[in-house]
């Protein structure tokens, strides 16, 4: 019995952060006590037939989900048809899936069939384990950026790391219910925020900058200095501090983690101005990502030509400065040319560190920003 609590809980587990959620947030939706919860994962409560259907309902999966691999018949995945494939042809490799009503296609130049199949692993064995699903494409982007160093990291991210966790064939059973499409909007969004971190952080930090995603509670402590209700806790992606950890430690600024530009950035304005305002930084940090259906999609990314026609989401920078700054790591972005421009969009990768984005960050501090 204490083998089927067991993998009750860590199925609960599995479906809870396949979906970004916490426990908190599933225990609020479930209409049930956040340690309740947290013992059922841990295999130490027998979840009543009442909790397991609200459980079911808030997730949005069949109750029977949470019972997989407690019976042996129950390991055998079901047959599904793999939606992504990768074809190694003579100096590249061409990664194809359907895109809408497209069989589309991806090439990937210099790139080797079996650093495809590394990063599909990474991803893989991430999805089967402990850790969040989070951690796990966020392992699979950067293991990418890293054996693909010279690829523009938006497509990595958008025709590659995306489109292997959207098939099905990819997950364990556990997840086999999923709406993966639903699950990636909110998977990335986290596992973009990791991605900062882990590129960063270590540079920065010898430098005397930190990155944090920061518990609420601590978001809560050093923005509430901010006299102003537009500044929400709960909207900073990223707190930058700099200073020592502890009680000398400072807000620096805030980042906004974005796949694309269109990704509630209006919503973050608001919150943007008035840290902007207060004298702190608050930079839009983003893939960049937007591409067309077709057989062939380019991933243009959505800030238009700096010539022609200028896109609103351009001149949300460059004109009204409604952020600090934009970083996009979207090869095809078109960096801003006028030095006198409200705020720039720099382009960047995952190279090296030392780049555009930490020399930013860098700069405001030895200024002493948000003192």
């Amino acid at each position: 019995m204490d083998s089927v609590r067991a993998q009750f809980g860590s199925n609960l587990r599995t479906l809870r952060e396949a979906q970004a959620l916490t426990q908190e947030a599933l225990a609020a939706l479930a209409g049930l006590d956040r340690s309740y919860v947290g013992g059922v994962e841990r295999g130490e409560r027998n979840p009543t037939l009442t909790a397991i259907a609200r459980l079911a309902r808030a997730l949005q999966v069949p109750p029977s989900s949470f019972f997989t691999g407690v019976d042996d018949d129950l390991h055998v995945r079901p047959p599904t048809g793999n939606l992504v494939e990768a074809v190694e042809q003579a100096d590249r490799l061409v990664v194809k899936f359907r895109y809408d009503q497209h069989d589309a296609e991806y090439a990937l130049h210099g790139a080797k069939r079996t650093e495809y199949d590394d990063v599909l692993d990474t991803l893989r064995r991430g999805l089967a384990s402990n850790t969040s699903s989070a951690d796990a494409v966020a392992d699979a982007f950067i293991q990418a950026t890293t054996v693909w160093p010279d690829a523009n990291p938006s497509d990595l991210w958008t025709f590659i790391v995306n489109r292997i966790y959207c098939d099905q064939s990819n997950h364990p059973v556990a997840n086999s219910r999923l709406n993966l499409e639903q699950s990636w909007k909110r998977t990335s969004g986290w596992a973009l925020e990791r991605v900062v971190i882990r590129h960063y952080s270590q540079a920065l930090g010898r430098r005397g900058v930190a990155l944090k995603i920061g518990a609420k509670a601590e978001k809560e402590a050093l923005l509430g200095a901010i006299d102003d209700p537009r500044v929400v806790p709960d909207k900073a992606d990223i707190l930058v501090t700099h200073g020592t950890a502890g009680a000398t430690e400072e807000l620096l600024g805030v980042v906004h983690v974005k796949a694309s530009i269109a990704e509630r950035r209006t919503d973050d304005v608001p919150m943007s101005q008035a840290l902007v305002q207060a004298g702190y930084l608050s930079v839009f940090w983003t893939m960049d990502s937007k591409s067309f259906p077709s057989t062939r999609p380019v991933n243009k990314g959505e800030f238009g030509d700096t010539d022609g026609e200028v896109s609103d989401k351009r001149r949300d920078f460059e004109e009204h400065g409604h952020f600090s700054a934009c970083f996009s790591y979207n090869t095809n972005t078109l960096p801003t040319v006028d030095e006198n421009a409200a705020a720039k969009i720099f382009v960047c990768n995952f190279k090296d560190p030392d780049d555009h984005f930490s020399q930013f960050l860098l700069d405001a501090h030895h200024q002493g920003r948000g003192r």
